[in-house]
C-alpha cells in the first residue's frame, strides 16, 4: 500500500529558497515545480522548468533551489517501499527532472488527496492509496506524452482541442471552425494536427461524432433526429448516411442491437 505522509500545493518562497537533505527525507518525495528551479543530481546541476516533476526515491540526496525571483512548487511525501514493482511500472524515471505535457490532471488529483486527508472515512487509507497510485500513473503519462509529442508551441493547445472535440463533437461543424479555435490557418492546422495525432482532423471529427451518436443510441431515449442535432447535423439524413458508412448499420439497426 502507498502510505501518505505529507503534502503541500502552491508553496511560495523567495529567490533565496533552497533545500539540502544529503540523506533525503526518509521517504519518497514527488515535486512538481511551478516556477523554474535548479536541481543538483548525480550528473550535476540541471534546470527544472515550470510544470516539470521530480520523484526522489528514499535515501537519494535532495538538493534543489529557486531558479528565479520566486519559487513555487507542489510536493507530496509518501512511503512506496512496499510498492517498488508498481512504481517501476509507472514508467517514471526516478531522481530525474521530467518535463510534463500537462499537469492539470495531476494537480486535481493532489487536491483530492488533500481533501481526503481531512476526511473521517473508514476507507481513508484505501482511498489515499488509490489516489496516490493514480497520481503517479498520471505523472508517468504526462512524461511519455511530452517525450513523444512533436515539439512546438501548439502541441498542448491541439491536445486540449482534441479532448474538446471528443467530449462535445456537436459543437464543431468543419475544419475551419477547429482551426479558428487555435488561431491557425486551416492548412497549417491540418498539417500540425496530422503530425501530432497521426490522423486528419476531419476524420477525427467524424469519428468523434459517430462515437457520440453511438453513446446516445445506447444510453438515451432521444430520437434519431434529436441525436443528429446533438452531433451537429441539422439534416438527419446526412447524419444517418455518415453513421451507416462508418458502422455498417443504420442508427435504428444499431439501437436495436
Amino acid at each position: 500500500m502507498m502510505v501518505f505522509h505529507a503534502m503541500g500545493m502552491n508553496y511560495r518562497h523567495d529567490g533565496e529558497f533552497s533545500i539540502d537533505r544529503p540523506a533525503g527525507s526518509g521517504d519518497e518525495l514527488l515535486l512538481i515545480f511551478k516556477t523554474e528551479a535548479r536541481v543538483s543530481l548525480q550528473k550535476g546541476e540541471v534546470t527544472a522548468p515550470p510544470d516539470s516533476a521530480l520523484l526522489y526515491t528514499e535515501g537519494y540526496p535532495q538538493r534543489y533551489r529557486a531558479g528565479c525571483k520566486e519559487y513555487v512548487n507542489h510536493f507530496i511525501h509518501m512511503d512506496c517501499r512496499a510498492e517498488k514493482r508498481f512504481l517501476a511500472g509507472t514508467g517514471i524515471p526516478v531522481n530525474e527532472v521530467l518535463p510534463l505535457q500537462d499537469v492539470s490532471e495531476a494537480e486535481e488529483l493532489m487536491r483530492l488527496i488533500s481533501r481526503e486527508e481531512m476526511s473521517n472515512s473508514p476507507y481513508k487509507e484505501q482511498y489515499m492509496d488509490m489516489l496516490i497510485r493514480l497520481l503517479l500513473l498520471k505523472i508517468g503519462d504526462g512524461f511519455r506524452m511530452r517525450k513523444n509529442a512533436p515539439a512546438g508551441i501548439h502541441s498542448s493547445v491541439l491536445g486540449a482541442l482534441r479532448a474538446e472535440v471528443y467530449s462535445n463533437a456537436g459543437r464543431f461543424g468543419s475544419v475551419s471552425e477547429l482551426a479558428r479555435e487555435v488561431s491557425l490557418s486551416p492548412s497549417r492546422f491540418q498539417k500540425l494536427y496530422r503530425e501530432q495525432f497521426g490522423v486528419s482532423c476531419y476524420e477525427d471529427l467524424l469519428s468523434a461524432k459517430v462515437k457520440a451518436a453511438q453513446y446516445y443510441l445506447k444510453n438515451s431515449s432521444l430520437t434519431i433526429k434529436e441525436i443528429a442535432a446533438v452531433c451537429g447535423y441539422e439534416n438527419d439524413v446526412c447524419f444517418m448516411r455518415l453513421f451507416k458508412k462508418r458502422t455498417g448499420m443504420t442508427p435504428g439497426e444499431y439501437r436495436g442491437r
